[in-house]
């Protein structure tokens, strides 16, 4: 069974070698911090259209992957349009995108499915999801004999233990294996219904400081706390994949997180010619170590 892009030719290019140019080039682009954790075992990524955040996910993939020594990744995604407090695992087979195809670690999966509660074999769970998919060109340049994982995860305070024992799955395994969480941060505006603080500058103001707060959350590894603000504040579409992340890097040694880049849809369009003040998604890219 191979699971087939939705979104190719809307977030990102659809053709092979338009996929790949424009995935090179993000990546070429990043610059890595010199004080980046040299033992980085998961992180965050956005999953918006390219155009948007494709750099801040790029920056994540390429600080988690410059000095590891593992084979596959397992991708925590978010939940748009489907309600069930399981997480879902899309156990066999491989995606695919316009660089090929991605194989799934089905030993891992079924690792995960035998051992982890509130977590069944759903491959239908990932149809209409897109947070997963828009990350796999990055993965197939930077490493290009990995596995994936592919894992939904819902916003409830279920997703902490799922993370938890994912986690010690993953740290018992023979290879290192890196957990990425897939999510954007606060939709703010209109075009989303979220105007607590208005339009304009004032409404952008309030985005970015609801954004810092979840961030400040997720430096201090605070996985239950996250449920909470996601849910109460609209702070992320993913909490539950942030919590997941969270615990599974926790199970993995993980004690810190580092927030190596912070932006939003309005700055990032500004550069395109935007002049939009009034809508915004937020973007980060975490790493935890």
């Amino acid at each position: 069974m191979t699971r087939m892009p939705i979104v190719a030719g809307m977030f990102y290019e659809a053709s092979a070698a338009a996929c790949r140019q424009a995935a090179t080039r993000l990546l070429q682009q990043v610059r890595l911090p010199d004080e980046l954790p040299t033992r980085c075992v998961g992180g965050l990524v956005p999953h918006a259209g390219w155009v948007c955040s494709g750099a801040v996910a790029a920056t994540t993939l390429k600080a988690l992957t410059h000095q590891w020594g593992g084979q596959t990744i397992l991708l925590f995604g978010a939940v748009h349009s489907r309600s069930r407090d399981q997480a879902m695992v899309y156990a066999q087979g491989a995606w695919h995108s316009p660089l090929g195809d991605v194989p799934i670690d089905a030993q891992l999966a079924e690792a995960i499915l035998s051992t982890c509660d509130n977590v069944v074999s759903d491959a239908n769970a990932h149809a209409g999801e897109h947070s997963i998919e828009v990350q796999l060109p990055f993965i197939q340049l930077l490493c290009p004999q990995a596995h994936i994982v592919p894992i939904m995860v819902p916003p409830s305070m279920l997703a902490v233990g799922i993370g938890r024992q994912i986690g010690e799955v993953l740290a018992g395994w023979d290879l290192p294996v890196l957990a990425l969480g897939s999510t954007d941060l606060t939709h703010y505006g209109p075009r989303y219904g979220i105007t607590p603080a208005g339009v304009g500058p004032a409404g952008l103001q309030w985005a970015h400081q609801n954004d810092q707060q979840l961030l400040k959350l997720i430096k201090s590894m605070a996985a239950e706390e996250v449920i909470d603000h996601t849910t109460r504040y609209h702070s992320a579409c993913g909490g539950g994949a942030i919590a997941a992340t969270i615990a599974a890097c926790s199970s993995l040694g993980a004690s810190a997180a580092t927030v190596l880049w912070h932006t939003n849809s309005s700055e990032t369009l500004r550069s395109l010619g935007s002049t939009d003040t009034d809508n915004c998604v937020g973007y980060a890219s975490v790493v935890f170590s």
